[in-house]
């Protein structure tokens, strides 16, 4: 086993340290003058083995000084290997972590179908830069013909002890004389909890969930148009949504990756992602990724994912809720299709369809 890198940012008078190795370990750990620091990253889902967290107090260390890193190698080793490095006040700057994240995603291939008018499927063959498969998948979103609607189970309006897998959320607004045409999953819930959303919810222009929330959402306001923003950024608007699904980050912003969560690894651990951007000329560009299965397909950094909304032109993006959630729906000939491959952390080869909380239904006008 080998340290590929050690990445450092400092917050306050913590330093943060992202250890990166080559191979799995397991019950990782740092010593520095004589004191164990544990990794706080690989305890609960989304674990990656591969990367190791750890926080420690500016006054504890001093540059160039020897940092000894511990890992195991089995689950069950006794004994750890020990891996030595220098600490330098060398902090990443954002611009070497977005190449170091970018996965060198090249188009190999893509089939087209318009779902119906104004509503464009997209299929993506992908290759990252080592020559390994990811599949992608946009609906493309003209909204002089079509808009986002908030999915929610039963079509109704409570935000708590409520959940329903995403074609049980299309039936149900269906039955209801909505016309979906596609569906793709929306926000971060509370899934070992009541399943309560993370950010706004809005719904039929009335406030679901979380009013206050200062989460960047994806929404339609009252006059059609689409929107993503925040409540920081635009004080006042929840009144004037129709429609509103939040997400996690804003990874493009006038055109530009824009928070891409530095030094996390949710950024730039490869998983399966989805996300909604809005163009200048007001269209609408959702996208999914699937990952998690090596010889299909293998995941997005939230670089990964910015830089392709960039290229598809979105003038800002949204990360919405990735992992197991990410599924996405198609209306066909035989009714809806389920056209991407979910798949959960924990066995992802499954295809299983997870209870959620909102989803964003496209719709025709």
């Amino acid at each position: 086993m080998k340290i590929i890198c050690v990445n450092c940012i400092k917050s306050e008078n913590l330093i943060k340290a992202v250890v990166r190795t080559d191979s799995a370990g397991y019950g990782a750990y740092i010593v520095i003058a004589g004191k164990a620091y544990p990794d706080e990253f690989n305890i609960e889902e989304p674990f990656d083995r591969k990367t190791h967290v750890f926080h420690f107090g500016e006054s504890e260390i001093s540059e160039d000084e020897k940092i000894k890193f511990y890992v195991k190698k089995r689950k069950k080793s006794r004994r750890p290997k020990c891996i030595e490095f220098t600490f330098t006040a060398d902090f990443a700057d954002e611009s070497k972590l977005i190449g170091e994240y970018d996965s060198g995603f090249a188009v190999k291939g893509s089939q087209e179908k318009e779902i119906i008018r104004g509503v464009k499927y997209t299929c993506f063959d992908i290759e990252d830069k080592n020559g390994s498969p990811v599949k992608a998948f946009t609906l493309d979103i003209d909204t002089k013909y079509a808009s986002l609607y908030v999915g929610t189970p039963g079509d109704g309006y409570k935000s708590r002890k409520v959940k329903a897998k995403l074609p049980d959320m299309i039936e149900a607004a269906v039955k209801n004389d909505i016309p979906v045409a596609a569906a793709m999953n929306a926000d971060f819930f509370d899934m070992f909890g009541d399943f309560h959303p993370s950010g706004l919810c809005v719904k039929n222009s009335r406030v679901v969930a979380n009013p206050d929330s200062e989460r960047p959402f994806v929404g339609i306001l009252k006059d059609g148009s689409p929107v993503i923003t925040d409540t920081i950024e635009s004080p006042g608007i929840v009144g004037r949504l129709d429609q509103a699904a939040s997400g996690l980050q804003m990874i493009v912003k006038d055109g530009k990756i824009f928070d891409f969560a530095p030094l996390e690894p949710f950024s730039f651990v490869r998983h399966p992602r989805t996300a909604a951007g809005v163009r200048k000329d007001g269209s609408v560009i959702m996208l999914a990724v699937d990952g998690r299965i090596p010889e299909y397909s293998n995941g997005a950094t939230l670089v990964d994912l910015a830089k392709f909304m960039i290229s598809a032109g979105a003038d800002r993006a949204l990360n919405l809720d990735g992992g197991g959630s990410t599924a996405v729906y198609i209306k066909g000939d035989n009714g809806f299709e389920l056209k991407n491959y979910p798949a959960d952390l924990f066995r992802p080869r499954a295809k299983l369809i997870r209870k959620e909380f909102n989803s964003l239904l496209v719709i025709s006008k």
